[in-house]
């Protein structure tokens, strides 16, 4: 287990809104997901992904002779980058003298992810936090696993961000360790979620079910899309499965553009482009709702 390692996108220390008290999040790569409003594009392959600002690109093709799969080009000026070629082996970042190039994904060994988390044991400690794990879907890499049993035995408390959409035997391993499970819960109609995210409704809702019959501690969170998800009916069907469950509370998390320039890097369009933010007080009229069911409805968060 001394020689595991997980290809990380970040590790966020003091975070305050994945899971209860102080929290070191990891974020991880892999999403089985296609998410058009995806605010992560980047981690949706195992594996690092260049993110190349094309604003501050000289066009001085210092990184295209060190290419190794001759990804990188020249073309009007700017490098140019043929993804499919593309490895992310990173080599083309540190040459990079006004750091264009930079690399979502790296390799950490699990103890050197565990020895960041302790850093910060001591607030862990004294306000019920602990480390979270996040992505992407962070059990699409089978070491996040034994990541979880880790901290475990450390003692450090562990919460998942999961889409849900991974193999049962997954989540039920994951439900050993992990002290809490948020839960996307994106679209009660099965042909809208596929036709969205590429997501199987029927595998989602099974899971969430095995988690609550195993006593996981669940919450779900539906991320609330313009023209997606927004309609009224659309939210109340997705609180009444919580309220089926027997759920106290349900996460509602407005839209926003936060990762926009996120495609530009990664030579994508921005398909929400004209799409303006959500505000937190569009959606209060969903507490009422949910408190006819029974729930408490946060927004945001």
């Amino acid at each position: 287990m001394d020689n595991q390692r997980l290809i990380v996108t970040e590790v966020e220390r003091s975070a305050i809104h994945d899971g209860p008290g102080l929290r070191t999040v990891v974020f991880l790569q892999g999403c089985p997901l296609r998410c058009f409003w995806c605010c992560n594009p980047e981690t949706r392959p195992i594996r690092p992904v260049l993110l190349h600002n094309g604003k501050l690109c000289l066009g001085c093709g210092a990184c295209v002779s060190l290419c190794p799969n001759a990804a990188l080009s020249l073309s009007g000026g700017k490098v140019a980058v043929d993804r499919l070629a593309c490895r992310g082996c990173g080599k083309c970042v540190d040459i990079c003298p006004v750091g264009a190039n930079a690399m979502s994904g790296r390799e950490m060994a699990l103890r050197d992810i565990l020895d960041v988390a302790e850093r910060d044991r001591a607030y862990y400690e004294s306000t019920g936090g602990g480390l979270t794990l996040s992505g992407g879907e962070p059990l699409m890499q089978p070491s996040a696993l034994a990541l979880l049993k880790m901290a475990a035995e450390r003692g450090l408390s562990s919460w998942l961000e999961t889409t849900a959409f991974v193999p049962e035997a997954v989540l039920e391993e994951a439900a050993r360790y992990a002290d809490g499970f948020y839960v996307d819960y994106k679209h009660p109609d099965p042909e809208a979620l596929k036709k969205a995210t590429g997501a199987d409704a029927a595998v989602i809702e099974s899971n969430i079910r095995f988690l609550m019959e195993k006593g996981a501690n669940i919450t779900l969170r539906t991320p609330v899309i313009p023209g997606f998800n927004d309609d009224r009916e659309v939210l109340r069907r997705c609180l009444a499965f919580s309220a089926s469950l027997g759920l106290k509370k349900h996460v509602l998390l407005p839209y926003h553009s936060l990762g926009r320039g996120k495609y530009e890097k990664l030579d994508l369009d921005y398909p929400m482009e004209s799409v303006p933010n959500m505000q937190a007080g569009e959606l209060e009229d969903m507490i009422a709702i949910g408190a006819n069911m029974g729930l408490e409805i946060q927004i945001g968060g």
